[in-house]
């Protein structure tokens, strides 16, 4: 056993020097914890406690299983320490929910997948360590992590497969906010994957051999992904495999391989800076979806040593050849590019390519490193409880004095006056939920109205590090600013949460109550939203560098605030959410870099929430920006982002996104010139102070001779649902208000139907009979199929006439009965096509039973319903995927196949007489029938749903979000 211990040492040691040049890998690769640190509550896999060796002689695995079960029934959410050693493990690791594994030793500690490992030489699914949700009850399966899984992590260990492993994952990822790949060396052999799927941050990550070093999809929530000062080399097939990540390599190094990025079949948000690549043999980076507004692809400053091909576009073929052995890809963008306010959107690639004579050195990191353990100080050895409880306040206030590096164990530390650090102080956590600085409510220094006042303050210029820390203000502290940053360009905020709102938990893992029973308040009476200063406050001179934080507490009037600075400062990777006015508000604010902002907004918090607010602020560049509004939002928001008295703003890469159809009207509003930007999804976007350029190319070729758009009605909250009778008269739906109305061929509005059922959507059948999709209860989340049904009735006379259809089976419905289908299915983003043409399983049927409504799993999502006539083509959209596909249509009137027609899509399609075909985007996008762009007709606001109506169905009718609109059409 002791020769094959000192075989695998002698091994590992040869991989690391035949792969790696020390010379030229920054210290942050190897041991960051070099010492134990105590934490009495933190569990040790040691050989005292678990009954292992840490040789690699024997299989540990359900010693560390049980080791990671212990911090589960003990805290629920915690650190697992693991000292220096090698550790063979033989089956897949559950890593529960916000528990952390992180080792410390002069070396870090090794997990071995042993040589020919049983489980491990083919199939899917097999994972070294597997990061999941909340550890399972009794024998119900393991649940993969998902959107709720916070805190997760591994931090300083290495994993090394051995030969013979062919279908091994070291670790499957899929977690959310505050979890993390850090400090980990992966020696991947013949094995498959480093990491499947990803969540939140990778940081200093070495992939050796491999197929892939990272092979992901989707986020489990959706956002962002950052990947950061990680290398790569050797792998078979790419260093990464992405689709949908949003994924960020920043001062990334990949060499031996025949791809560093590979995007295949799916859109991507990808951005990558201050890399490089080398010996790169096929193209450098893969670009799939090349015609879809979805793909934003951006690069700065990436240095190429013998890759010949760049880009390779993966839907046309196009490729990026470049003939110098060396060269510097200044910057790369492709994509929806907007180049000034008013500028028409282009989608397209632009990119500065430059020989370089000599190769510059490596981008130095601007994440600081951690003094070495021994010099750090144990807080609770110098007294401190942290026990939620007791008042901690003067033993950290002497330890500051005191002391340059302190070590803040698990615990909650209460205080009662601002905590100010000096202009050295590093405060040092390893778990930003179980280690807080904290309030209690009420706190007498942070009662009543007042100036702000901090729980934490930095001096001005200061070099000071806070990381993995929470900062918990309470809900009752009216003047509290969680922290107050007034350091330096070469401080760090780093793995901090901002305490409140969801994920909250209490020292030993009980939750704590976000909202009330119908999430209008919340869960503690007492608590009001919106009633202190900003979670960070960044001002006076501040800087430095933000990552990995997390700021979701709705007491708080904006996650961040940055103002009267202009020492350039970065932040990679935080997710502001939750607050009821504002996420990040910027005033006078210049020489910044955002690296993925991830801005949520929630339904009993936000939904007249604006994200950002930039106000009298310059040379500002924000990079995959994510603006989310939830599933359960039902109300409109008009924009996203709001500039005003502001210049040279970049944004690379904007996707404004949600599950209902209740998404920011406009990415971003400039109130100094009353101007728009409309396009949820664009690669670049300037804004640069100027007065915008003037447009004006309306109705070209599809509106008729002299007409102009006119607004006919306004002051609604948001409509849509449109549908035309025989006669041409128009009535579309508003469902907040629960109305439907109707524009007459008199030119004049009414109501139809007042009643307290939900109205979703409208059609008429053959006896003149208005159709209603309807939900009788509001399900929490709009994306949710809920209390679904169907009724009908005279629009003349709905109350005595109204009755409920029924649902029939598909092998039953009568034929010759038209049926309508959705105009567009919000659930299949990628996949329309496949949604037209799965079998449907039921219908709803007119009372008359000559029409029929398709029943699908997304009908309560639905914009408009369109029918669907034989032998004529049915055009169908989606919004998330941005697409528009052409269905054809059989005898019975069933949609058989579908094929792409125009890479844009919304919440609706409609049909001139002349088969142009009309999308409500941006604006009105007028397709011929071959699918050629032929004219834009400009709306003032989001146009949601279109219908041909009038008494000779020429005149085009738009639902605005608060106006009805039409124009006459050739």
């Amino acid at each position: 056993m002791k020769i094959c211990a000192i075989t695998i040492a002698l091994l590992y040691g040869c991989i690391i020097q035949a792969l790696s040049d020390p010379a030229t890998q920054p210290d942050g690769y190897a041991s960051v914890y070099t010492e134990r640190m105590d934490d009495p509550l933190a569990v040790y896999f040691t050989p005292e406690r678990f009954g292992i060796v840490t040789d690699g002689s024997q299989d540990v695995s359900d010693a560390l299983q049980a080791a990671i079960d212990t911090v589960q029934k003990t805290v629920r959410y915690g650190v697992l320490l693991i000292p220096e050693g090698t550790y063979r493990i033989g089956k897949t690791i559950h890593v529960w929910k916000g528990i952390r594994l992180i080792g410390y030793g002069k070396k870090r500690p090794v997990f071995v997948l042993g040589k020919n490992t049983d489980g491990y030489r083919e199939g899917t699914g097999k994972y070294m360590f597997h990061f999941c949700s909340d550890k399972p009850w009794r024998d119900r399966p393991v649940q993969d992590a998902n959107a709720g899984t916070f805190y997760s992590g591994m931090r300083n260990v290495d994993i090394r497969m051995e030969a013979g492993n062919p279908a091994a994952v070291a670790v499957r990822f899929h977690v959310a906010q505050h979890c993390f790949l850090s400090h980990i060396d992966f020696f991947l052999n013949d094995g498959n994957t480093g990491v499947e799927d990803v969540g939140n941050e990778i940081e200093y990550c070495r992939f050796f051999g491999g197929d892939y070093g990272i092979r992901t999809g989707k986020t489990s929530p959706g956002w962002q992904f950052i990947l950061i000062d990680s290398y790569f080399e050797g792998q078979k097939k790419a260093a990464v495999k992405t689709q949908e990540a949003g994924l960020m390599m920043i001062r990334g190094h990949v060499k031996k391989a025949p791809s560093a990025v590979v995007n295949e079949g799916y859109p991507e948000e990808l951005w990558i800076s201050d890399s490089r690549f080398e010996e790169i043999t096929g193209p450098a980076v893969v670009i799939s979806n090349e015609n879809n507004p979805r793909t934003q692809i951006n690069f700065e400053n990436i240095v190429c040593i013998q890759v010949p091909q760049f880009v390779a576009y993966r839907t046309t073929g196009e490729k990026i050849d470049v003939p110098h052995k060396q060269y510097l890809v200044k910057e790369f963008t492709h994509g929806l590019q907007y180049a000034g306010l008013g500028e028409k959107p282009v989608l397209k690639t632009t990119h500065d390519i430059v020989p370089l004579k000599t190769v510059p050195p490596p981008v130095a990191s601007d994440v600081p490193l951690l003094p070495q353990v021994s010099s750090w100080v144990n807080l609770k050895a110098l007294g401190a409880q942290g026990d939620g409880v007791s008042d901690d306040t003067e033993i950290l206030e002497q330890a500051i004095a005191n002391h340059p590096t302190i070590y803040l164990p698990s615990g909650h530390y209460r205080v009662t006056r601002p905590v100010v650090l000096k202009e050295n102080t590093i405060l040092v956590g390893l778990h930003p939920s179980v280690t807080q600085i904290m309030l209690k409510d009420s706190t007498a220094a942070y009662r009543g109205a007042g100036a702000p006042l901090p729980l934490l303050e930095t001096p001005k210029g200061g070099t000071n590090i806070v990381t993995g820390i929470g900062l918990n203000t309470a809900g009752v502290n009216p003047r509290a600013v969680a922290a107050k940053w007034m350091a330096g360009a070469q401080s760090m905020m780093n793995d901090v949460r901002f305490v409140g709102g969801h994920g909250a938990h209490k020292l030993y893992g009980q939750g704590v109550p976000v909202y009330n029973d119908n999430r209008t308040a919340d869960g503690i009476p007492y608590r009001t939203w919106d009633t202190q200063y900003w979670s960070l406050w960044v001002t006076d001179g501040g800087s430095g560098t933000f990552k990995d934080l997390w700021t979701p507490s709705p007491y708080a009037a904006a996650g961040m605030y940055i103002s009267n600075t202009a020492t350039g400062g970065r932040l990679y990777y935080m997710s502001s959410e939750h607050h009821v006015r504002n996420e990040v508000i910027l005033n006078n604010v210049s020489n910044w870099r955002f690296f993925g902002l991830q801005l949520e907004e929630e339904s009993g918090e936000g939904p007249y929430c604006l994200p950002i607010d930039i106000r009298n602020s310059s040379n500002l560049m924000f990079a995959n920006t994510f603006l989310y509004r939830v599933s359960r939002v039902t109300t409109p928001f008009p924009y996203a982002i709001r500039t005003e008295n502001s210049s040279n703003l970049t944004f690379k890469g904007l996707h404004n996104y949600s599950w209902t159809k209740f998404a920011f009207e406009n990415i971003l509003y400039d109130a100094t010139h009353d101007c728009n930007v409309r396009p949820a999804e664009l690669a670049l976007l300037k804004v640069s102070g100027n007065v915008p350029a003037e447009r004006n190319d309306f109705g070209r070729k599809a509106v008729a001779p002299g007409a102009k758009l006119m607004k006919l009605a306004g002051g609604f909250d948001f409509i849509d649902g449109a549908t035309v009778d025989a006669q041409g008269n128009v009535f579309f739906v508003d469902s907040k208000s629960h109305r439907i109305y109707r524009w007459g061929l008199d030119n004049r509005l009414s109501w139809v139907f007042d009643l307290p059922m939900n109205p979703i959507s409208l059609a008429f059948d053959k006896s003149g009979h208005l159709m209603v999709i309807t939900r009788f209860v509001q399900f929490p989340s709009s994306n949710v199929r809920g209390d679904i049904g169907v009724v009908s009735f005279d629009p003349n006379n709905p109350e005595s006439t109204m009755v409920t259809l029924q649902e029939v089976n598909a092998d039953r419905i009568p034929q010759g009965a038209a049926i309508f289908y959705q105009a567009t299915r919000h659930h299949f983003e990628n996949f329309l096509d496949r949604a037209y043409t799965e079998k449907v399983k039921s219908y709803f049927i007119s009372n008359d039973g000559s029409t029929l409504i398709t029943n699908t799993n997304d009908i309560g999502q639905t914009s408009s319903l369109k029918p669907a006539e034989p032998g004529k083509p049915f055009y169908a959209s989606t919004v998330p995927g941005l697409r528009t596909f052409k269905c054809e249509v059989d005898s019975n009137g069933k949609i058989v196949a579908a094929t792409l027609f125009a890479e844009t899509g919304a919440r609706d399609v409609a049909v001139d007489k002349a088969g142009n075909v009309y999308v409500p985007a941006d604006n009105i996008l007028v397709f011929d029938p071959q699918g050629n762009l032929i004219d834009e007709i400009e709306v003032p606001e989001r146009p949601s749903t279109v219908v041909f109506g009038g008494k000779d169905k020429d005149t085009l009718y738009v639902c605005g979000r608060s106006s009805l609109y039409s124009v006459q059409i050739k």
